[in-house]
């Protein structure tokens, strides 16, 4: 079962960002410490048979976003999250459903993103994402992500 915030990422998601649904993207678990979130194979489908680079990309994306959100809204309230820069290494094909792991730094490395998101309202912080077909990774992303509290 998903966390009420979780949930309304869900729901946010689609209602708020259509590409979302069209691509299936939904947050499946989330612990306050990794989130995961899944996609079905057949909305993301390429000219190959295999997933889409740009669906791909999306879900790492979206993974990344939805647990830096959820981690500054449970701590300090609502805020405003973007990426500003990301990197992604394609490493296997992946042809069937597949999903993205993005666990939370650890806390020692936290500190100081929490203490500037405290004192000035702002704050940056990276992020690494893992997507998978099964128990095979098969796609590396990281993702640079602004954080505005509202």
């Amino acid at each position: 079962m998903l966390c009420d915030g979780a949930e309304r990422l869900n729901r946010c998601f689609v209602e708020q960002i259509p590409l979302t649904g069209h691509l299936g993207l939904a947050i499946t678990a989330y612990d306050g410490h990794c989130l995961r979130m899944d996609a079905p194979l057949a909305p993301n489908l390429n000219d190959k048979g295999t997933a889409f680079a740009g669906s791909i990309a999306s879900l790492a994306t979206f993974a990344g976003w939805a647990l830096i959100t959820l981690l500054v809204e449970e701590r300090l309230g609502l805020a405003e999250v973007a990426v500003y820069r990301s990197e992604i290494s394609y490493r296997r094909p992946i042809d069937g459903d597949f999903y993205a792991l993005c666990r939370m730094p650890e806390e020692t490395g936290l500190a100081t993103f929490w203490q500037t998101l405290k004192q000035t309202g702002k704050g940056r912080l990276e992020l690494a994402v893992i997507v998978s077909q099964g128990d095979e990774e098969r796609v590396r992303f990281k993702g640079a992500y602004a954080v505005c509290l509202v």
